[in-house]
């Protein structure tokens, strides 16, 4: 018995070192999210310190992609291109792909004092735990707000509008275009959705 045993184990620890990912932890195994990068084709989005919205939502949204995936998450991209979408569009690729939870990114615009980060829900779904994003990407916190985007407002779903930093903003414009920033943008909004899961 202690034989069989002994091999068992031997088994289950040479099974662990040929195929690690099959043990590794996945929380978000068993779930669809919805990423949506803002903007795109003729719609430029917001303009400002040499960019372009819908560049820096792409850039964010491909990492996010890619972080979800490694948590386990089957992911689907509103687009992974250059690609304008309606927001009806938008909208019904996510029900169609029966996500459980929709995150559309987004950079702001205002005047150029303006900075930090906001979040948006839609109070007839709950969005996800969005408040450790500015803290994580160590930008001014605007607070999470509720208001009727499109995409929020109509998707039948849980779902969070981030918007990442003021566009306008120089300070703001320059970590946007940073690949640092983005990929930290990506690790915040990656994290808080493990955390709405957990």
């Amino acid at each position: 018995m202690k034989l069989l045993m002994r091999s068992f184990v031997l088994l289950l620890f040479s099974f662990i070192a040929v195929f690690p990912a099959a043990f590794a932890a996945e929380p978000l195994s068993g779930k669809t999210v919805y990423v949506d990068a803002g903007h795109g084709g003729e719609d430029s989005g917001a303009v400002g310190n040499g960019l372009l919205e819908k560049d820096v939502n792409l850039e964010v949204a491909k990492l996010v992609d890619e972080k979800l995936k490694e948590d386990g998450a089957d992911t689907v991209a509103s687009r992974t291109d250059d690609t304008f979408l309606t927001l009806e569009d938008r909208v019904a690729k996510a029900s169609r792909n029966a996500s459980d939870l929709l995150i559309s990114i987004h950079a702001n615009s205002a005047v150029p004092e303006a900075s930090g980060t906001e979040t948006y829900f839609d109070s007839t779904y709950q969005a996800a735990d969005s408040e450790r994003l500015p803290d994580a990407l160590g930008t001014r916190d605007r607070g999470v707000k509720e208001s009727g985007f499109y995409v929020i407002k109509h998707s039948q779903m849980p779902s969070v509008l981030v918007e990442l930093g003021f566009i306008t903003n120089q300070t703001d414009a320059d970590k946007l275009e940073s690949p640092e920033y983005q990929e930290k943008a990506a690790g915040a909004i990656a994290d808080a959705v493990v955390s709405y899961y957990e």
